[in-house]
């Protein structure tokens, strides 16, 4: 599986010097993004293709984003954020304290991001393939992409000792991706993987309070 890196010899804009009207474009050239990688996958997407779909010129997309990889990573790390933000919004953060399940809790979370894949096949395989990627901006997004999911995680295993919560995050991360690599490659079946899934989780909960 190859995931070519289409660059030029520039730095792109950070996000924290962005106008709100640049901040908008960048935006338009993520759910671009999204929408070409459920259409043909992450390999065949183009930078042109983005900018035609978001109505942006080619030379600006390079001002926001240094490579394929950089932006397909960004991309990612957005539609990522999104799931995360159901789990921490103000409410769902209360019925997540609220709740003293905590196999329910994490297993839910779990089931929702195994069901945005099945629903997105083209996504998992853009998450596996940015995972591979040199691009140094593409793992600045990774990196995002990780204090995110450390958010979340916090949230759902309150009460669990740091430790031990550490150790929970590491091993849910590393089965999914796993399963993901199987089932993107044809190795596994989605029924496979999220029986997979779904099994570890149960299991490095089972003492996770004791």
């Amino acid at each position: 599986m190859s995931f070519m890196t289409e660059s030029i010899e520039s730095a792109p804009l950070p996000i924290q010097a962005m106008t709100s009207r640049q901040l908008v474009r960048r935006a338009q050239l993520l759910e671009a993004v999204i929408d070409l990688v459920r259409e043909v996958g992450p390999g065949a997407l183009q930078m042109r293709d983005v900018a035609e779909r978001a109505g942006i010129a080619l030379g600006t997309v390079y001002r926001y984003f240094s490579s394929k990889d950089h932006l397909l990573a960004a991309a990612l790390c957005e539609w990522q954020e999104r799931l995360a933000r159901r789990v921490l919004t103000p409410r769902a953060a209360e019925e997540t304290e609220a709740s003293g399940d905590l196999n329910e809790r994490v297993l839910s979370y779990v089931r929702k991001e195994v069901r945005g894949f099945a629903r997105n096949p083209k996504i998992a395989e853009l998450m596996v393939q940015v995972h591979v990627s040199s691009d140094p901006y593409a793992r600045e997004a990774l990196v995002r992409m990780a204090a995110i999911n450390d958010e979340v995680m916090a949230k759902l295993l309150a009460g669990v000792p740091p430790e031990r919560a550490q150790t929970i995050k590491y091993v849910l991360g590393a089965v999914l991706m796993n399963n993901l690599v199987y089932w993107v490659t044809g190795r596994e079946t989605l029924a496979e993987l999220t029986d997979q899934v779904e099994s570890v989780t149960l299991m490095v909960l089972e003492h996770a309070l004791d």
